[in-house]
């Protein structure tokens, strides 16, 4: 696994702008959107001044967000529930291990070992047990929240807390995120029925090849 290159300012500016991106694509998938977060999203300069380089998926996708945010409340929720909640079968199933799993179902072996990298670092998934602990938006807020510990640890001039976390975010994609996020954001991408999310599918996939890009060996 190799950190970013550059000085501690410029590894904190890193691991800032992901910390800040994964955070809020995490909320868009695990929650439905309600109209404070949409007039948010419009009036705040969070997508216009997105922290990730502009590449292909990254521009498509604010692109599409910002013209989705126009569309009704109680539109942008039947096409979340339809996504990733259900109760019916799902159009782009939000959980690691059913797309690695042999019987492709929940709280699978994948599952475990998500939440044994969580309790590494004093985590655990807010309804631990009864929903499943691999949710493509809490594996997300998990990459936001190693890049703060590696703020901290910048913060604190502590240089083997440093490293020792920056490689943590690589091997926690490495072993799980990168794995099938890729299909997961291709269902969303093709199955979202708004702008909205089909430029988080984009956008999603945008940050998670930057991810790639940025923690993991060539």
């Amino acid at each position: 696994m190799q950190p970013p290159d550059g000085s501690a300012s410029r590894v904190a500016e890193v691991l800032d702008s992901y910390a800040g991106a994964c955070a809020l694509l995490s909320r868009l998938f695990l929650e439905p959107v309600d109209q404070s977060l949409i007039s948010a999203l419009r009036d705040d300069p969070v997508l216009a001044n997105w922290p990730l380089e502009a590449d292909a998926d990254t521009v498509r996708g604010l692109e599409a967000l910002l013209v989705g945010a126009t569309a009704p409340v109680d539109v942008l929720l039947v096409d979340h529930r339809d996504l990733f909640e259900g109760p019916d079968h799902v159009l782009a199933c939000p959980y690691e291990s059913v797309y690695l799993s042999d019987e492709h179902l929940t709280f699978e072996a994948q599952t475990l070992d998500v939440r044994a990298f969580y309790n590494r670092f004093g985590l655990q998934a807010p309804s631990v047990g009864k929903e499943p602990d691999d949710h493509i938006g809490l594996e997300l807020s998990f990459i936001s929240h190693l890049c703060v510990l590696g703020l901290d640890a910048i913060d604190a001039s502590d240089a083997d807390a440093e490293t020792a976390i920056i490689a943590s975010i690589g091997d926690f994609l490495q072993q799980h995120l990168l794995r099938w996020a890729d299909d997961c954001l291709d269902r969303v991408v093709e199955h979202a029925t708004t702008d909205f999310y089909r430029g988080l599918g984009h956008l999603a996939r945008g940050t998670v090849r930057q991810l790639q890009a940025t923690f993991q060996a060539p």
